[in-house]
């Protein structure tokens, strides 16, 4: 029996012994196919760009991967790998300067100031399972137009900005913008990103996902969102621009709009909105800039609820002259004040409420330019070396319908009733105006003639990527 026993025993462990190995084998064996699957399954291969110059070659440099120093752009189309990083030199003038056209067609076109790091542009190597490109966008405005109908089972187009990351859909257009810094702005010793100012997120078609601060925002056509310094996305709003500052005279009093006017005191309170100018000097029979409280239009009395009370500019000048003076106001667009680059709006529609409570000279005068108000816009065609052109609107006043006014070249004539309120709305982009304008300036807003007292208020001027026909119907 002893002997037997000792037999029944070997003979269990000589089975779990194999049983073991059989186990192990079949483990190896698992574990060598799985890790094989996965080698083949996340297996990626990297992919070049194409960066194509459309501009001066030396606007345009770019850092190659593992290399300390930007290089210039030395031919018009060359190769660029992952990892390299792109520049377009602020100062590189108006419009699209460069393009990268990705490995899967879709582009990234660049404006001056922009910057921007191919972080990643891979696919799976064996397999049509994962597309990946991952950006890093670091400074000015870049629009991505992201190729549909890519062969890969899960596709990722990823932007970092900062602290946010920004998920486009394949087959849609968004741009980002990234405007400058107005103050300085201190992020934590430990945050190894660099410091950023507002981004601007707009999305044409497709959409996107915005992750920032913990929190998500799916933007839609037609929508964008601004996100501050800090990282916090702002609330949805329509995919418009207001390019004009202050339009309802709100950032200031009369006397500060007015001491723009005043050379040096630099302690002085002044607007940095909109600019008061006078000409020729006579301190005896000069016009003013002032400004009231009254309804808001088109109401032309005093009797409305204290909520429509609206602040109301006027260019104002009495006392029977017979010299035409100038009474006006001006405004250099853009962020820093040198201009803006329209080039990307397909819509730009300048609005106002004008009304003209007296003029002594009749209808345009002899030569068609004493208005009680004239506004003028200044810009550029193409490239900073074009010279400057400009669109002239006549606001004037007449009860006379049939009678037309003396019309000077390259002025747009509108006539109001006395006392009447007016919303002037000019498409910019029709082609009379500014079609092919990829700069603006400045507006001027002025009263010419001898005397006169015009109003004017609610300023706007909105650029959007969408056409004319699409802005009017979105309310």
């Amino acid at each position: 029996m002893p002997q037997e026993a000792a037999q029944q025993r070997a003979l269990r462990i000589a089975w779990l012994v194999l049983l073991t190995a059989f186990g192990i084998f079949c483990g190896l064996v698992s574990t060598a196919g799985y890790l094989a699957w996965d080698f083949y399954i996340a297996a990626m291969d990297s992919h070049d760009s194409l960066l194509i110059v459309r501009g001066q070659r030396e606007w345009v440099t770019w850092l190659p991967p593992q290399r300390t120093y930007f290089q210039q752009a030395t031919v018009e189309e060359q190769l660029i790998k992952e990892g390299a990083e792109v520049r377009i030199a602020p100062s590189a003038g108006y419009g699209q300067v460069a393009t990268i056209r990705l490995f899967d067609q879709s582009t990234l076109d660049l404006w001056p100031g922009a910057d921007i790091l191919l972080e990643k542009l891979q696919t799976s190597r064996w397999s049509h399972s994962e597309q990946t490109v991952a950006l890093r966008q670091r400074g000015g405005y870049v629009r991505y137009d992201i190729r549909d109908d890519q062969p890969f089972q899960q596709i990722s187009y990823r932007v970092a900005v900062g602290t946010a990351a920004i998920d486009m859909t394949p087959g849609g257009s968004y741009s980002i913008d990234l405007r400058p810094c107005s103050r300085t702005v201190l992020l934590p010793e430990n945050l190894e990103l660099e410091p950023v100012c507002v981004a601007d997120v707009a999305v044409r078609s497709g959409r996107a996902e915005l992750h920032s601060q913990g929190r998500s925002v799916m933007i839609l056509p037609g929508q964008r969102v601004e996100i501050d310094p800090s990282g916090l996305p702002g609330l949805l709003v329509p995919a418009r621009w207001e390019l004009i500052r202050d339009g309802n005279f709100s950032e200031y009093d009369e006397v500060a709009y007015n001491n723009t006017t005043v050379p040096g005191q630099p302690m002085l309170l002044r607007s940095d909105s909109w600019q008061v100018y006078g000409a020729p000097f006579d301190s005896d029979a000069s016009g003013f800039f002032k400004l009231f409280r009254a309804c808001q239009p088109p109401e032309t009395d005093s009797n409305c609820d204290p909520m429509d009370i609206r602040t109301i500019a006027g260019f104002v000048r009495t006392g029977n002259q017979t010299r035409n003076f100038t009474t006006g106001i001006q405004q250099d667009l853009g962020v820093d004040q040198r201009g803006v680059d329209v080039s990307e709006y397909r819509s730009l529609v300048f609005s106002a409420w004008v009304r003209v409570l007296y003029q002594s000279v009749p209808q345009t005068g002899d030569q068609g330019t004493e208005c009680p108000v004239m506004i003028r816009f200044l810009g550029k065609r193409n490239s900073p070396v074009d010279p400057e052109q400009e669109r002239v609107v006549c606001v004037y006043s007449s009860t006379d319908v049939t009678q037309a006014p003396v019309q000077a070249s390259g002025v747009t004539y509108y006539r109001v009733g006395p006392y009447e309120w007016r919303l002037l709305r000019i498409e910019l982009r029709d082609p009379y105006w500014m079609p092919d304008f990829r700069f603006l300036r400045r507006i001027q807003i002025y009263a010419n003639g001898h005397d006169y007292d015009s109003r004017i208020t609610g300023i706007s001027l909105i650029g959007s990527h969408y056409s004319p026909e699409y802005v009017n119907a979105v309310p």
